[in-house]
């Protein structure tokens, strides 16, 4: 794969853009004081080099002398979205004697920088992970890193998806928390946005038709299929190349995945995925990639005919029937598919992981979605109670527990870690965090902010609840991670519970343990028994006192509740019995 934007070539500083229509390109250095051209050719890249440029050095690109405009290919941009871009050499993270993670026996955490700590740097998340590798975490997931406008967003509204976000830190910082993490035994994947660009700083169509005539619900679809695709295509191949060979990531949350649009008959999803693939092969390692597709399609996974050959994908409907039951207030769009019997989604969920599988209307994309789960396997499903998006896309930002209250938090968090997929824990989850998670952003449009502020009002418009104001900065303080929490012996008592699940889980005491291993669900009356032939999982769904036979000769290694004993469960509560 060839570089773009700027590179080292020995002692040279070389370019190259992909800009097919500019009659003339030039590089801008020292603040306008040197300028140089770059010749075009058959293939629409601009390209050129002069003397080895220091690291630190920011550039610009002047398209046919008119103005100036970052790199699109740009590797950091410390100064924000809409200045020069800076020239860095970062060096990959040490891979000798990493051979990362397993897919089928991955536990996620999924992790925002910003708000995993006080401090919202990655210096401040590396201190975290020996805490990560006691709980028995071997799989981050950080949500987008690419440059954003501002210092604190989501990170899906990323403009420059080569650059570390720089109010993150540094490519040194990156290096060190990859390092460590690989030497804790924990793989760290990169969420990335390949379906759309952010409403700001996004300067990619002054070179090039990066988008088309099509829509995403975030902006315009990236131009993968029409006129002039070609060096589009390269850009996020190339994206794919930087994150995994260069820097070292371990593989991809693929946000969206349903939402890239493209017709050609060797589709980018596809091709994405194989590249990735290939560069765990040729480096003796597993590279992750797991697709945000919300589908439920099974194509997402399959290797087959025209499959696009993920490891895994999310599926929402484990946790959707789980909050739809469990809370009262689960009435938005997104619960609406599993309201009319939420108790039997979860069973269906537990046996199948397809909810949805095209027999149902989904009102969330307001269509019938999914299709029959045959053929996938149980680790090419990624599971979970909540994530940044059920969480963040509610009006008060609300948590699972905030909602339920710890029993009931308990209760779902043994039935997760006991499916036979592969479980995922939002940031703080694990010790029954209280804060938020909301919304925010820090555009510098004001015509943008005002329009987030009027829209996140209209979505809402049913609730008698005014979300908060997406833009100030105290939003986002309020979403952080209360790491002091952990002094309280309730919190460190939810935390104990959740260590001990990642551990069964490991271990194959619960969960699926094998293709030809016992792997039974039962029910009756609002309760649930899991029986993987190393454990019976015992799950009272009720607020009465629930009875049950056929335990005898096993000990109960775990409990929600004290009360609990061999054969009676209290209200909301579930305790796992072995021998193992």
């Amino acid at each position: 794969m060839v570089k773009l934007g700027h590179y080292y070539d020995s002692d040279k500083s070389c370019f190259r853009i992909y800009a097919p229509y500019r009659k003339t390109v030039e590089v801008e250095l020292n603040n306008g004081k040197t300028k140089f051209n770059l010749n075009l050719d058959k293939d629409g890249y601009w390209t050129g080099s002069c003397n080895r440029l220091p690291e630190g050095s920011l550039y610009w690109i002047i398209l046919d002398g008119e103005r100036s405009y970052p790199d699109p290919a740009s590797k950091y941009q410390p100064f924000g979205v809409h200045s020069g871009s800076m020239i860095v050499n970062p060096k990959k993270s040490d891979l000798t004697n990493w051979h990362g993670v397993k897919m089928e026996d991955a536990v996620i955490y999924e992790m925002h920088l910003g708000t995993f700590t006080k401090e919202g740097t990655i210096k401040a998340a590396e201190a975290k992970l020996q805490y990560l590798a006691d709980l028995g975490i071997n799989v981050i997931e950080l949500m987008p890193i690419g440059e954003f406008p501002g210092n604190y967003d989501w990170g899906y509204d990323g403009v420059f998806i080569y650059a570390l976000e720089s109010s993150y830190g540094t490519y040194e910082d990156l290096r060190k928390f990859l390092n460590k993490a690989h030497e804790l035994g924990i793989a760290v994947i990169n969420d990335v946005v390949y379906n759309h660009f952010g409403p700001e700083g996004n300067y990619t169509g002054f070179y090039a038709q990066y988008t088309k005539d099509a829509d995403t619900p975030w902006g315009s679809a990236i131009n993968y299929d029409s006129k002039d695709c070609s060096g589009v295509r390269e850009f996020f191949l190339g994206n794919v190349e930087w994150w995994l060979r260069d820097i070292g990531f371990d593989g991809f949350r693929l946000d969206a995945w349903s939402m890239i649009l493209d017709c050609s008959e060797s589709r980018i999803q596809r091709e994405i995925c194989d590249l990735a693939h290939k560069i765990g092969k040729e480096e003796n390692r597993e590279i992750l990639m797991i697709a945000e597709h919300l589908r439920n399609d099974k194509n997402v996974t399959s290797a087959e005919d025209n499959g696009d050959a993920c490891d895994s994908q999310w599926v929402d409907d484990f946790g959707l029937s789980i909050r739809a039951f469990l809370t009262p207030d689960s009435n938005d769009r997104l619960f609406k598919s599993f309201a009319p019997n939420p108790f039997k989604d979860i069973i269906t969920s537990l046996k199948q992981t397809y909810v949805l599988d095209g027999s149902r209307f989904n009102y969330a994309i307001e269509d019938y979605s999914g299709t029959k789960p045959e053929g996938v396997k149980p680790h090419q499903c990624v599971i979970y109670i909540q994530d940044h998006d059920m969480i963040g896309n509610r009006v008060k930002g609300d948590r699972f527990i905030s909602s339920a209250g710890r029993d009931k938090t308990l209760l779902a968090a043994v039935t997760l870690f006991s499916s036979k997929n592969i479980p995922l824990i939002f940031m703080g989850e694990e010790y029954g965090e209280t804060n938020p998670f909301l919304f925010f952003e820090s555009f510098s449009d004001p015509w943008l902010i005002e329009a987030v502020r009027e829209g996140r009002k209209k979505e809402w418009q049913f609730s008698k609840i005014e979300p908060r104001d997406s833009h100030d900065v105290e939003t986002f303080n309020d979403s952080r991670l209360d790491w002091d929490k952990l002094s309280n012996d309730e919190n460190r008592q939810i935390l104990s519970v959740y260590q001990n699940l990642i551990k069964l889980k490991k271990s194959k005491v619960i969960g699926y343990t094998g293709e030809d291993s016992i792997y039974e669900v039962e029910n009756d009356e609002n309760t649930i028994v899991i029986n993987n032939g190393r454990s019976r999982v015992l799950l009272n769904f009720s607020s009465a006192v629930k009875n049950f036979d056929g335990v005898d000769g096993l000990k109960v290694i775990l409990s929600t509740n004290p009360a609990n004993t061999n054969n009676q469960l209290q209200p909301y509560s579930a305790v796992i019995l072995s021998n193992y």
